[in-house]
């Protein structure tokens, strides 16, 4: 048994779409609607984090037992511990109920609410693994669902309101994000890709176009709405959080440029962490929000 492929199995370079789970706490403290214990909450929301992250891990090292057959016919995916065999299935398994016991221990110490939430996000994803990634459409809603989960999880674990368009908003990029994902590996399997992943037959890069369309639509609105809400206005004690569209629509774009020019859609958290572009406008985003936070 190698360490490298014990943490690696886990994937801790896809643990970035975690951080969703601190959008709860993060909108919370500009809300001036509700009181925060912000010690409290953000150690709460820490631990929810890491709870979280290794939920994953454990859901990743069951996708990868599943798939392994599959995963060594991926130019990228065959380079995975157990696909490649540098992990043995049965450390693996082994790895996952350990962290799963202790992820289970830990939910529950930051109380009931999100100990079910991360129960149903484990659940939704071995279901996911097992059944619902064979059905085209719902493999998509699934993955966006698990996204939406993960931001309900921290606005519980912080013990903070929060409004429903961010769960909305959620749910609408993450498709965006998933639907690309299908059509990168339409484009880079090529004929291969239905023995890869069975789904894939059912989709067409026409289809995922019309459906990536509507999504970035329907998401970017989702958002705009949410901006100008006398609802927000109220919460946050500003007229100004619009000045934060400009970096959204840039971010989404840019994205969508990368997933177009470079069929870069397949791992979106490189493109999130290694675009320039794209962290100069998160960066941009949150300097933003939080200049708005301090003038309110």
């Amino acid at each position: 048994m190698k360490l490298p492929a014990v943490i690696n199995v886990l994937r801790p370079g896809q643990w970035i779409k975690n951080l969703l789970v601190l959008a709860g706490f993060l909108f919370a403290l500009a809300d001036q609607s509700q009181p925060l214990e912000i010690e409290v909450s953000l150690v709460r929301t820490l631990l929810a984090f890491v709870i979280f992250c290794f939920t994953t891990g454990c859901v990743y090292i069951l996708n990868d037992l599943h798939d392994v057959e599959a995963d060594r016919l991926h130019p990228e995916k065959c380079h995975r511990p157990i696909a490649s065999g540098a992990l043995r299935p049965r450390t693996a398994i082994l790895e996952a109920i350990v962290l799963l016991v202790l992820c289970g221990l830990g939910a529950a110490a930051l109380g009931k609410a999100f100990f079910v939430c991360v129960a149903g996000y484990f659940l939704l994803q071995l279901l996911y693994t097992i059944v619902l990634k064979n059905h085209v459409l719902l493999d998509v809603c699934t993955i966006a669902a698990g996204f939406s989960i993960r931001v309900l999880g921290g606005v519980v674990s912080a013990r903070v309101g929060t409004s429903a368009w961010i769960y909305i908003c959620t749910f609408n990029m993450a498709l965006v994000l998933a639907l690309c994902k299908r059509r990168a590996e339409l484009v880079t399997l090529g004929e291969l890709a239905p023995r890869h992943r069975a789904v894939l037959s059912l989709y067409t890069t026409n289809l995922l176009d019309i459906l990536i369309s509507a999504t970035t639509a329907s998401a970017l609105i989702c958002y705009m709405l949410w901006t100008l809400s006398p609802t927000t206005i109220q919460k946050f004690g500003t007229q100004y959080m619009g000045l934060t569209i400009p970096f959204a629509v840039y971010g989404i774009f840019r994205y969508l440029f990368l997933v177009y020019t470079k069929n870069a859609g397949g791992r979106p958290e490189k493109l999130i962490t290694r675009d320039v572009p794209l962290l100069l406008d998160v960066l941009l985003y949150g300097l933003t929000y939080l200049l708005l936070w301090l003038l309110a």
